[in-house]
């Protein structure tokens, strides 16, 4: 006579009632088209795009990513959805703060809209050597960052979690997953934007 599901523990002989889950979110597909001005090597490339790859799943953001260096691979303009990351070095060393942006989007504020961001790998590689980090995680982390705002469209930064203004070394050492994951706030944002 009972309205509700019951499942049947056998272990410990205990009726639990089940709950109903909400259905995930649906998933938001975007293209990263990467161009390598850096040559940084195929393996730590790889790496970092697996990194930054997680970042964005975690938030229901599945990116394809596209190697720019393969001939023909890139040829026609990006469409809806589909944004550019480019890989370079400034062989900026200056000691005013400059190192460490470890990159930037290209954000036209009045249309809302960005398809271009820049990663300097130089300053990521000096990062990683001053915080005793691994290079192509803290690339992932960067790339991941810069997508995001593109996705958000914005310049505007969180107070917390991988969209954050300033990694300092030792949040980089601490390596806390809630350093480097977006907020639901993110999340939210993005999927009012793309949906």
């Amino acid at each position: 006579m009972f309205t509700r599901d019951w499942l049947l523990v056998l272990a410990s002989g205990v009726l639990v009632p089940t709950v109903a889950e909400p259905a995930p979110p649906p998933r938001i597909d975007v293209v990263a088209r990467v161009y390598n001005a850096a040559r940084v090597p195929a393996g730590i490339t790889d790496h970092a795009l697996g990194i930054a790859t997680r970042l964005m799943t975690a938030g229901a953001i599945d990116v394809a990513w596209t190697n720019c260096d393969l001939p023909g691979a890139c040829a026609i303009a990006p469409v809806a959805r589909e944004f550019v990351i480019r890989l370079v070095r400034l062989r900026n060393t200056r000691a005013d703060g400059a190192l460490f942006v470890l990159g930037e989007a290209s954000i036209d504020m009045d249309a809302r809209a960005g398809v271009l961001a820049t990663i300097y790998v130089d300053h990521v590689e000096r990062m990683a050597e001053l915080s005793e980090a691994d290079t192509a995680s803290l690339l992932g982390r960067a790339i991941a960052h810069e997508l995001g705002h593109l996705l958000l469209a914005t310049n505007s930064h969180s107070s917390k979690g991988l969209m954050r203004a300033y990694w300092s070394p030792r949040d980089i050492r601490g390596n806390q997953i809630v350093d480097w994951v977006l907020s639901r706030e993110d999340v939210a944002a993005i999927r009012r934007r793309l949906q």
